[in-house]
């Protein structure tokens, strides 16, 4: 039996200017009058789900979704104006929006990581945070993800021939993808999309699912357009950023929940950053990257309440 929250119908759904043409598709759920959550997707690219409100207390959490610059339901995909800079000034701007003076924030995956460059930016804005699955966008991250020496390329090396299409190295691998998908060979650009996401699920799930995961052509080009724009520019953020400003997070509750089986994200990272700034982690084994797993989900719900209780008592 799930001990998942169950959520109504959305308090409202809106969109937002937040500058350089950009409109952000948002919505909020739970109590109007609770502590307010803004919730980062991950991805980059993969646009705000529901699936995440389970894991908040409806009657004690108002919760925001909104899907990130140029996917989902937000307006246009236009890569010129979509870097970590605006994303995180996208933030600032809802909560500016909404009146809110303090936010926790809520994040899975690339998600994890903007919400700890957030927090490193505007500490005094930020009442907790939650993270599961963490990316840390570093190039050692990047390497393992993508490079022929990665765990997952050493565990899939059938499937990664395939997806690397002969290139030597992880620059070489990435200068191909984006040529490819931002090319105007639609042929091209579609069968890109196809291998990245089939690469991309693979190591999401830990199993070959052979496609059955993919979704429809339009989200798999540009979720993969995405992801490839910001590996590209080494997620548009300095070497090693969030652990050079980890000391300014040390005086906030947070909670990691990390599988050690994880391919997407490795946990030895997450490991050593929690214990810098005194986190709490919920260890989570064999249960991979996915947070759709219902222990992996449970974990996240008991994080989220036990984050509430900490900021009731602290505030």
């Amino acid at each position: 039996m799930s001990l998942l929250y169950q959520h109504g119908d959305a308090l409202r759904r809106f969109h937002l200017a937040v500058g350089e043409g950009h409109q952000l598709g948002i919505e909020e759920y739970g109590c109007s009058e609770g502590t307010p959550l803004i919730m980062l997707h991950g991805g980059p690219g993969q646009g705000h789900s529901r699936n995440v409100l389970g894991y908040f207390n409806p009657q004690k959490y108002r919760i925001i979704l909104f899907s990130q610059r140029g996917c989902g339901n937000s307006t246009p995909a236009d890569f010129g104006n979509i870097n970590t800079a605006n994303l995180l000034k996208d933030i600032h701007t809802i909560r500016a929006h909404l009146g809110l003076q303090k936010v926790v924030l809520a994040g899975e995956s690339f998600g994890a990581m903007l919400a700890l460059l957030y927090a490193e930016q505007h500490r005094e804005d930020v009442l907790g945070i939650v993270l599961w699955s963490s990316f840390l966008g570093t190039e050692a991250d990047l390497h393992w993800l993508y490079g022929s020496q990665g765990a997952p390329a050493q565990i899939y090396p059938e499937q990664y021939l395939v997806f690397a299409q002969g290139a030597q190295t992880i620059e070489s691998l990435l200068d191909n993808y984006h040529s490819a998908l931002f090319g105007e060979d639609e042929l091209l650009k579609r069968k890109a999309a196809q291998r990245w996401c089939e690469w991309d699920n693979l190591i999401t799930t830990d199993s070959d699912m052979q496609g059955i995961r993919l979704c429809k052509a339009d989200k798999q080009l540009s979720r993969a357009q995405h992801m490839v724009h910001f590996f590209s520019h080494q997620c548009f953020i300095k070497t090693q950023q969030i652990t050079a400003g980890a000391h300014l997070l040390n005086h906030l509750p947070i909670w990691f929940i990390h599988s050690r089986h994880d391919l997407m994200c490795r946990y030895a990272p997450i490991h050593q950053l929690a214990q810098s700034i005194k986190a709490q982690l919920l260890i989570l084994n064999g249960v991979g990257h996915c947070s759709a797993n219902p222990i992996y989900a449970e974990a996240i719900r008991r994080a989220a309440d036990l984050l509430l209780c900490k900021i009731q008592h602290h505030y």
